[in-house]
């Protein structure tokens, strides 16, 4: 098996790709490393633990079809040959055959089969196969049923996979703030009164009203405010109960100790006099 492994610069270098969560182009790197000389990939899992990543993000790169997943748990890299080209006598063929039926290459990029198309995949290779031949026939008999099988499965994987979208879509619909109940504005007189009921005594409703009505009312991170209150109370851990120290009294200017008012053109009369 060879050892190096590639990498295509126009897959990882391309808008989509980029737009995926840093740790899902992460873990789409040590997923190429971990493959076989085929793309394939067993130890999926223990992968994304290595990388610290989650489902999500290995789920990222499968709706973004990166990866395709088998039934089995195996992971095919989807540009594989787009980036690989290993020498025959380093090569070693994947031993994942039933996955391996089930997948066609096109420009160096691995797609599933249609149903259509693995019927004329079996249909081709029972016509090779040589008249009388029992032990061949028994063989692509049993290959047939693997297929028949392995595409069973596949539906089932493909029918796991829509429903595994449908729950991130709404994960990412509540994160949104799409499926979030409807905002309710409170007034001056409704900040007030919660005000006085934490005991938040130097708060200014027009202040907090013009803050988040220039926000449209979302938080830093553009998630939506469902429940002001919560926001008031922030502001009173932040600012509430901050009280700045009173200021030390000011002192007089300074005189001197013994001055006293002279009239010094009397003084200099009298000064002449003598």
């Amino acid at each position: 098996m060879a050892r190096r492994r590639m990498i295509a610069r126009e897959v990882v270098s391309s808008d989509d790709f980029l737009g995926m969560s840093i740790r899902a182009r992460e873990l789409y790197m040590h997923l190429n490393l971990a493959a076989d000389d085929d793309g394939f990939v067993s130890n999926v899992d223990t992968t994304v633990r290595m990388v610290g990543a989650s489902k999500k993000h290995l789920q990222e790169l499968l709706d973004k079809e990166y990866l395709i997943r088998f039934d089995s748990g195996i992971c095919l890299v989807t540009h594989w040959r787009v980036a690989n080209t290993i020498r025959k006598d380093l090569y070693h063929s994947s031993l994942h055959r039933e996955e391996a039926a089930l997948v066609t290459e096109i420009g160096g990029v691995y797609r599933l089969l249609t149903e259509e198309e693995l019927a004329q995949r079996v249909a081709r290779e029972a016509e090779a196969i040589p008249e009388g031949d029992a032990s061949v026939t028994e063989t692509a008999r049993e290959r047939n049923e693997d297929v028949t099988e392995a595409l069973r499965e596949s539906d089932e994987t493909v029918t796991q996979l829509d429903e595994n979208k449908f729950k991130l879509d709404k994960d990412n619909q509540i994160r949104e703030g799409k499926d979030q109940p409807p905002l309710i504005i409170p007034s001056e007189e409704e900040l007030l009164e919660y005000a006085e009921q934490i005991g938040y005594q130097d708060f200014n409703p027009e202040k907090f009203l013009t803050y988040y009505g220039s926000r449209n009312w979302k938080l830093s991170g553009g998630m939506p405010v469902t429940d002001w209150r919560m926001q008031v109370d922030s502001w009173k851990a932040r600012e509430g109960d901050y009280k700045p120290a009173n200021p030390s009294p000011k002192q007089p200017a300074w005189k001197p100790a013994n001055q006293n008012n002279y009239d010094f053109e009397e003084l200099e009369k009298k000064l002449i006099a003598n």
